[in-house]
């Protein structure tokens, strides 16, 4: 693991901080402590958004699979050869996944976002990537392509890649302005130095994320508590 920790912390210093340290600004402790502060009167509110969250990426899952379907179907009636049909509808269904993705998840760190910096639940802030549509699109493209590219040189660097473009969905989501290789490079400048302190917050909800495998009901609990900590990690290094 110390090799993932000197690598992680390219760019800055190569101290070890323990999960409760910080190379600067708040600990993974304090940050935490505030986001459980965020959501104690928000708590209904922030899973709602989850489960709204939840019900628009099964929704498009549902539209995709469905129009897979029909076409297949309407292809065999018509007599066209059924495989052609649905690998066409799948590509296309592929284009329109990769269009809509990243205005979802914008809007989901939006959402969290916002808890976090006005201690107020906001459901119109699920939205807020399709108003910024193309640089959600744009921003979405970029980190896919970019996280794909450093995984072909192996493991490692790919999940360093994860952690060093972390914070682009939070800086669509902040900044209208902010165009999609800007909020990449601008991420990068943000986790110099905080890529491990960010790997130690992520590692601090593994082992509630195991229980909600055999729970999967604390979910609704554990993913809002995790976006509003890393949210409150974006407001302490931006």
């Amino acid at each position: 693991m110390a090799g993932l920790n000197d690598l992680l912390n390219e760019g800055g210093s190569l101290k070890t901080p323990g999960l409760d340290d910080a190379l600067g600004g708040s600990s993974n402790k304090d940050l935490m402590a505030e986001a459980r502060m965020v959501l104690s009167g928000n708590w209904g509110m922030a899973v709602l958004g989850y489960v709204l969250y939840c019900i628009l990426v099964m929704s498009f899952s549902v539209f995709l699979f469905s129009s897979v379907l029909f076409v297949s179907i309407l292809g065999a009636a018509s007599g066209t050869s059924p495989e052609i049909a649905v690998g066409a509808m799948q590509f296309f269904a592929q284009i329109v996944e990769l269009l809509v993705s990243g205005a979802i998840v914008v809007g989901f760190m939006g959402f969290f976002l916002g808890i976090a910096r006005d201690a107020e639940a906001r459901l119109e802030l699920l939205f807020v990537g399709f108003r910024r549509f193309w640089k959600s699109f744009g921003t979405y493209f970029f980190y896919s392509l970019f996280v794909f590219l450093w995984s072909l040189l192996f493991i490692i660097p790919g999940i360093i890649a994860t952690f060093r473009y972390a914070m682009v969905f939070f800086i669509i989501a902040d900044d209208e302005d902010c165009g999609a290789l800007e909020a990449l490079g601008r991420s990068k400048e943000m986790m110099k130095g905080n890529k491990w302190k960010f790997f130690c917050l992520n590692w601090r909800f593994f082992w509630w994320g195991l229980l909600c495998m055999i729970i999967p009901i604390g979910m609704l609990w554990l993913v809002p508590y995790m976006q509003t900590s890393f949210a409150k990690f974006y407001e302490d290094v931006k």
